[in-house]
């Protein structure tokens, strides 16, 4: 029987070839080296599982040498997507020898996966070959791997969520500085890993009680076609990153030398941090963060942390960032800073990043800055 080259077999080629190509340009670039990897091999991973339609699409199943082609990869896409997120939120990050554990199962199921190839290969007959997988119950141990696959992608997307929540609240609750990112984009490497959990669980459920895979596996090209497209995604996303540099242990932790302040001493610290801000204006510090302006008020971090949660009902990020925007606004009025352009006064108010600049602006006045100066400019005439 000759093979029939599809547009499916044709789109599943090509993300793999992307998938290949952006893996081997993660690895040799030198931005991000460290969650890089994770990043490249968790590609190679998408790549390797989606050749398995393949194998019967293009009748590659019904050859000796590709029969039982090894091909376990699936435990292994849970922990490397987890890693590279851990390793990117904190570029310190290094992946020790205990770390291996996660691999295990991976590691057991690649191994099975040759064990059956290499036997199966021995022999020339195919009816020899399938005896052989059967008594190595090849079906029932690819369907538990699935069944793990299902069981151990909420525990990696648990995991990885709070070391992406836990890193926001260090960032919001530490430093006003706008070149730390705050990795917005990697919620939709959730919002696709919980899509392939539920494709997985569909496509089970309906092979359980409604015995799909036996009429069509359309099911399952529809989740292939989903893979190709996450490979594109994560491999343009991820290769297009900046180089991360930042540390989130430069800020000293809390100063455990100060006492902190009592609620009857709320008001006490509200009028501190209304002076820094307004008469000092220490806000203008681009590189500000908690651990200075505990230092210049005498104050600890916690209690300017519970002050500016309980009376201004921000974080301390926000906080800094909201004097800095009405610095901006009042220049903006102001006549002898028309010829200054609007990036040039936002860098003199304290902001460090263009971008951040502009989506803060937009957060906290609705507008944008071009859209105030034309408003104000309309409420004039």
């Amino acid at each position: 029987m000759q093979p029939q080259f599809s547009l499916f077999d044709l789109l599943i080629l090509i993300g793999i070839i992307q998938g290949v190509i952006t893996s081997i340009l993660l690895l040799s670039t030198k931005k991000n080296k460290n969650s890089n990897k994770f990043l490249a091999f968790a590609l190679l991973s998408f790549c390797f599982l989606s050749t398995k339609p393949l194998l019967h699409t293009l009748n590659l199943w019904n050859t000796s040498f590709f029969r039982f082609f090894p091909n376990g990869v699936e435990l292994a896409l849970s922990p490397l997507i987890y890693f590279y997120i851990k390793s990117l939120i904190s570029p310190g990050f290094r992946f020790k020898n205990k770390n291996w554990i996660h691999f295990i199962p991976f590691t057991l199921a690649q191994t099975y996966a040759f064990v059956v190839y290499f036997y199966a290969l021995l022999s020339p007959d195919f009816y020899e070959k399938d005896l052989i997988a059967l008594n190595f119950k090849f079906n029932y141990i690819k369907q538990l791997e699935e069944y793990l696959l299902l069981a151990f992608l909420p525990f990696y997307l648990f995991y990885g969520y709070k070391e992406l929540t836990d890193y926001k609240k260090w960032l919001c609750n530490t430093t006003s500085d706008n070149t730390y990112p705050n990795f917005k984009w990697l919620q939709n490497i959730y919002s696709l890993s919980i899509l392939i959990g539920v494709f997985l669980l569909t496509n089970h459920t309906l092979d359980i009680f409604f015995n799909l895979k036996n009429k069509t596996i359309i099911h399952y090209n529809l989740l292939t076609l989903f893979i190709a497209f996450i490979i594109y995604y994560l491999g343009l996303k991820g290769y297009l990153q900046p180089n991360y540099t930042f540390s989130r242990h430069e800020i000293t932790s809390q100063n455990k030398s100060v006492i902190p302040l009592s609620n009857i001493k709320l008001e006490e610290t509200i009028d501190h941090l209304q002076k820094a801000m307004l008469k000092d204006k220490i806000y203008l510090n681009p590189k500000l963060n908690i651990y200075e302006l505990s230092k210049l008020l005498g104050i600890s971090q916690k209690s300017i942390s519970l002050a500016i949660n309980q009376h201004y009902k921000m974080n301390f990020r926000d906080f800094i960032n909201d004097y800095r925007i009405n610095e901006v606004k009042s220049k903006l009025n102001d006549s002898n800073y028309k010829k200054m352009s609007i990036l040039g006064i936002a860098l003199e108010c304290g902001f460090n990043s263009e971008a951040s600049f502009y989506r803060i602006f937009k957060k906290n006045t609705g507008i944008s800055p071009k859209e105030f100066i034309e408003l104000k400019n309309d409420t004039k005439l």
